[in-house]
């Protein structure tokens, strides 16, 4: 009985100096802690088309022992075309350089967040999650951060309607002639992609996309020609469905507008013309503004040309001006002029681009 009590004593000894050894060890390995933890940017917002990156902390470079990964399993399960999931997409648009430690997108690859595709009917997530983990093969800890990613749809620009504005405008007056607005892709990757047109509003069919251009209709807008009309439209463009980048502009057409010395009762469409004014030769004068309707699309005027007689006339002692907010001709007192008619143009730049000119004789005499 004492030599099995001792031969039971002796295997708890050994037991208990056993489980302190691998306490030890286990002391050890917990004592090495977590890796750096890293903090990466909540929620992110790219342009469909572009591509960034950003860096780990400084703690994080040069380190071969620490193995980065990228993980996508907070994403819905969706089949996004019929080859990729979501998870595809993710994976090859969102990567990690294990060498330089940085995280890449490339919006390229994916798809607007909150798109639903005209092909298939799914809807992209409101946001894209990605959580990447750093794991160490030398017994530190892992650590391991999640992000979010909105991507919006890309830009299209109109070629002829150089300007920043978010809806551009274009004008147009009924001459008869057609009116084309080219469609620009500002440097996105049309590979795969198809283009589409939506016009705002009751189709008139006056409206069409032909290739990369809009084009409208020589007897586009109202059929009498009196009024301004205006189309809203909306060149789309989209990738296995999805709607990847856009551009809403609208064009006015609109009749010519009426530019001349006199007066116009709009009431009547009735022009009384009076530019043709008998004047003393030698003393000032400044004449009445020229009528500029509808009086929203003026803009500055200048002086173009000056006529004696029916030929041109150098004006070196500028005896003859325009003011440019009114349009007003002036004639300077003077001693140099001689009797006869003068003929001055006067031109216009609307608000529109259109380019107006008209004229005012003065009939100077004695």
């Amino acid at each position: 009985m004492r030599k099995s009590i001792t031969l039971i004593s002796g295997l708890a000894v050994l037991s208990i100096l056993s489980l302190a050894g691998c306490k030890t060890e286990l002391e050890q390995v917990v004592n090495l802690g977590y890796l750096p933890p890293f903090t990466l940017p909540d929620s992110l917002a790219i342009t469909y088309g572009q591509q960034t990156q950003f860096a780990l902390p400084a703690e994080y470079q040069g380190r071969a022992d620490v193995r980065l990964a990228l993980s996508f399993g907070d994403n819905p399960r969706l089949k996004l075309t019929a080859t990729d999931s979501l998870k595809d997409v993710l994976a090859r648009a969102i990567t990690v350089d294990q060498a330089t430690r940085r995280v890449s997108i490339d919006a390229r690859q994916l798809y607007p967040t909150n798109t639903l595709s005209v092909l298939n009917g799914v809807r992209t997530p409101r946001t894209y999650l990605a959580t990447l983990t750093a794991t160490s093969v030398n017994g530190f800890q892992p650590v391991k951060s999640r992000f979010a990613l909105r991507v919006l749809p890309a830009q299209l620009t109109i070629a002829e309607l150089n300007t920043t504005d978010k809806i551009p405008y274009g004008y147009g007056i009924y001459d008869g002639k057609p009116l084309y607005y080219t469609i620009k892709y500002a440097g996105l990757d049309t590979t795969g992609t198809t283009l589409d047109l939506h016009v705002s509003g009751r189709p008139d069919g006056k409206v069409v996309l032909a290739g990369k251009r809009v084009q409208l209709a020589a007897d586009a807008g109202d059929p009498t020609r009196k009024y301004e009309w205006t189309y809203d439209m909306t060149p789309m463009l989209f990738k296995n469905g999805y709607q990847v980048a856009y551009r809403q502009f609208r064009v006015v057409l609109m009749p010519k507008p009426k530019f001349f010395f006199g007066t116009y009762y709009s009431a009547y469409d009735l022009i009384v013309l009076q530019n043709r004014v008998v004047i003393q030769l030698g003393k000032s004068y400044t004449s009445a503004a020229p009528t500029f309707y509808p009086d929203k699309y003026k803009g500055s005027f200048a002086l173009k040309t000056i006529e004696k007689d029916g030929q041109p006339y150098t004006d070196s002692g500028n005896i003859f001006s325009v003011d440019a907010a009114t349009g007003k001709v002036t004639v300077a007192p003077n001693t140099v002029l001689a009797a006869g008619s003068y003929k001055v143009t006067v031109q216009t730049q609307s608000t529109t681009g259109l380019m107006l000119e008209t004229a005012l004789t003065l009939v100077m005499e004695r």
